[in-house]
C-alpha cells in the first residue's frame, strides 16, 4: 500500500512538472502583443488607412466608364395620316398660330407607317480627367496619408500600454514567487525556534509561556505563507489573462534577477519624450490634418476645371432610322461667384476647429511633461529605496545573529528573538518590494518618454 501511494505521489509530481511552462519576459511580451484585441484593432486600422491612401490617389487619374442599354417596344400602333392639299397662310406668324386662309396646290399623299415590335440598343464610353479642382483632390490625398500615419502611432501607443500591463503582471509574479520562498524560510526559522523551546520546556529550562509565544508566531507565519501562495496562484492567472493563455495554466517566470545599475539618466529625457510619445505624434498629425481640412473646405469655392471625351453608338431602329455614331470632346469650367458669405462662415468654422486641436496639443504637452517629471522622480526614489532596504536587510541579519546568540546564552528572552526574526522577515520583504518597485518605475519611465519597446 505504501509503494502504491509513493507511485501516485511521484506521478502527480511528474504531471505537475510537465504542466509547467517557463516564460521569459520577452516571450510574455510577444504572446501579449499577439493576443491583445486592441493591437489587432490597431493593425486593422493601419490596413484600412493604407487602402484609403490608395483610394485617394486614384482621383488623380483619368476616370473611364462605359454604359449600354437595350430597348424593346411591343406591338406599337401603326401611324396613319390621311392625304390632302396642304393649307396656306398669309405669313409665317399666321401659320404659327394656325390661321390658315386657303389650300395650296401641293398634295400630301398621306402616310401609313406600320410599327409593330421595335427594338434597338445603344452603347457609350466616357473618359474624364480632372485638371484643377481647387486643390480638393490633393488635400484629400494628404489627409489620407496623415490618417495612415496617425494609425501607425496609435499602434505604437496600444503596444506600449500592452507591454506595461504585461511587465507589471510578470514582475508581480516574480515578486510573489520570492515572497513565497521568504515565507517558507521564515516558517522554517520559527519551527526551529519552537522545537528548541519545546525541548527546553521538556527539560524544564523555560516556561510554557515562552513556548506559546513562539507557537503563536509560527501559526501566524503559516497563515501568511498560505495567503502568499494563494497570491502567487492569482498572479499566475493574471499573467495568463494578459498573454492569452488558459487561466489554469501554470506559468513560471525565468527572468527573476533584477540588476540595479548606477541609475544614470540622460538629461535630455524630457526632449526625448516630446519627440517619441505616440500621443504627441498623433496630435501633431491631427493638427496637420485640421489644416488640410481648411484647404479642402476652401476648394469648394475655387474654380474647377476638367476635360473629357465620349463616344456613343446607337443601332438602327427598324427601317425608320439608321444607326448613329458620335464622338464628343468636352471641357468644363466652374467658377463660384456668390454664396451669401457661405464660404466665409464655413471656412471660419473649420479654422476654429483647427485652433481647438492646436490648443489641445499644447495642453497634452504640458500634461506629458508633468507625467515624465513625476516618473523620473519616482524612479530616483525607488533607487534610493533599494539602497536603504539593503542597509536595513544587513542590519536585520546581524540583529538576528546577535539576538540568537544572546538567546541561547540566556541573555535575551523569546520575545526579543521573535522580534528580531520578524524584523528580518519584514526587511527581506521590503527589499523584494523595493527591487520590483524599481523595475516597474523604470518601465513606467521608459513608457513616459515613449521608449518602451518590445
Amino acid at each position: 500500500m505504501k509503494k502504491i501511494s509513493t507511485l501516485i505521489l511521484l506521478s502527480l509530481i511528474v504531471l505537475q512538472v510537465l504542466g509547467q511552462e517557463k516564460l521569459s519576459l520577452k516571450e510574455s511580451r510577444k504572446l501579449a502583443l499577439e493576443y491583445n484585441q486592441k493591437i489587432k484593432i490597431a493593425d486593422y486600422m493601419i490596413a484600412e488607412n493604407q487602402s484609403n491612401v490608395k483610394f485617394a490617389f486614384t482621383h488623380f487619374l483619368p476616370n473611364l466608364s462605359a454604359g449600354g442599354s437595350y430597348n424593346y417596344f411591343h406591338d406599337i400602333n401603326d401611324i396613319n395620316l390621311n392625304g390632302g392639299f396642304l393649307k396656306t397662310a398669309s405669313s409665317l406668324a399666321e401659320a404659327d398660330i394656325g390661321n390658315f386662309t386657303g389650300d395650296s396646290d401641293v398634295y400630301f399623299p398621306g402616310l401609313n407607317l406600320k410599327m409593330g415590335n421595335i427594338d434597338y440598343y445603344s452603347a457609350n464610353v466616357q473618359l474624364a480627367q480632372p485638371i484643377y479642382m481647387g486643390g480638393k483632390i490633393r488635400s484629400a490625398y494628404q489627409m489620407s496619408k496623415l490618417g495612415f500615419e496617425i494609425s501607425t502611432y496609435n499602434r505604437k501607443l496600444q503596444s506600449s500600454d500592452v507591454l506595461l500591463e504585461t511587465d507589471q503582471a510578470y514582475w508581480n509574479l516574480v515578486s510573489l514567487k520570492e515572497k513565497v520562498s521568504l515565507a517558507n524560510k521564515y516558517v522554517e526559522m520559527l519551527s526551529t525556534l519552537v522545537q528548541d523551546l519545546k525541548n527546553a520546556y521538556d527539560l524544564e529550562i523555560t516556561t510554557k509561556n515562552e513556548l506559546l509565544k513562539a507557537q503563536v508566531q509560527l501559526n501566524q507565519a503559516r497563515l501568511d505563507l498560505f495567503r502568499t501562495e494563494n497570491g502567487y496562484v492569482l498572479s499566475q492567472m493574471a499573467l495568463c489573462q494578459v498573454i492569452g493563455k488558459d487561466l489554469r495554466s501554470e506559468v513560471v517566470a525565468t527572468d527573476t534577477s533584477i540588476n540595479i545599475g548606477k541609475n544614470q539618466i540622460q538629461t535630455d529625457y524630457l526632449l526625448r519624450a516630446m519627440q517619441n510619445r505616440p500621443e504627441l505624434l498623433m496630435q501633431a498629425k491631427q493638427v496637420e490634418l485640421s489644416r488640410e481640412q481648411v484647404k479642402y473646405a476652401r476648394a469648394d469655392y475655387l474654380p474647377q476645371m476638367g476635360v473629357g471625351a465620349s463616344y456613343s453608338y446607337t443601332s438602327k431602329i427598324n427601317s425608320m432610322i439608321g444607326s448613329t455614331k458620335m464622338l464628343a470632346v468636352q471641357a468644363n469650367v466652374s467658377v463660384p461667384i456668390f454664396h451669401w458669405q457661405e464660404r466665409k462662415h464655413k471656412l471660419a468654422a473649420v479654422r476654429f476647429k483647427s485652433k481647438q486641436i492646436e490648443l489641445e496639443m499644447d495642453r497634452t504637452q504640458d500634461l506629458i511633461s508633468l507625467e515624465v517629471q513625476q516618473s523620473y522622480f519616482n524612479r530616483q526614489e525607488a533607487f534610493q529605496q533599494i539602497e536603504l532596504a539593503k542597509i536595513s536587510m544587513d542590519q536585520a541579519k546581524e540583529n538576528v545573529e546577535l539576538t540568537k546568540n544572546s538567546f541561547y546564552e540566556g541573555l535575551a528572552n523569546t520575545r526579543e528573538l521573535l522580534d528580531a526574526q520578524a524584523f528580518w522577515q519584514k526587511a527581506h520583504s521590503e527589499l523584494i518590494d523595493s527591487k520590483i518597485n524599481y523595475k516597474l518605475s523604470e518601465i513606467r519611465f521608459l513608457k513616459s518618454i515613449g521608449e518602451l519597446e518590445k
